[in-house]
């Protein structure tokens, strides 16, 4: 079942790298421009990440949870750094890994 998901998740990553690369440079410009990034591009962003670690851990074997038809799909991983308490959440996630 890995082969025909691995296409799929292909052409998923295919059109939202897209996506992505137009993120990057509004980014940027209102980066440059206000001096702070904008939270919804940054969440995307994160959430995107996130679902690449997801389908690579289980096109690599690491896992048997289907992104997008198991238990994960665009949960996000680490929480962006903008919110108060990220630290304490990465700890959390840190901890919980290494129990497993």
């Amino acid at each position: 079942m890995r082969i025909p998901l691995a296409v799929l998740y292909g052409i998923i990553i295919y059109l939202l790298n897209f996506v992505v690369s137009l993120v990057v440079v509004l980014q940027f410009f209102y980066t440059l421009i206000l001096g702070n990034r904008h939270r919804g591009m940054a969440r995307f962003s994160n959430t995107y990440a996130s679902f690449l670690y997801h389908v690579n851990r289980y096109l690599l074997f690491a896992t048997n949870e289907r992104p997008l038809f198991g238990d994960v799909g665009w949960d996000e991983v680490l929480p962006c750094d903008f919110e108060g308490d990220a630290h304490r959440k990465y700890e959390e996630l840190r901890n919980a890994f290494e129990k497993v």
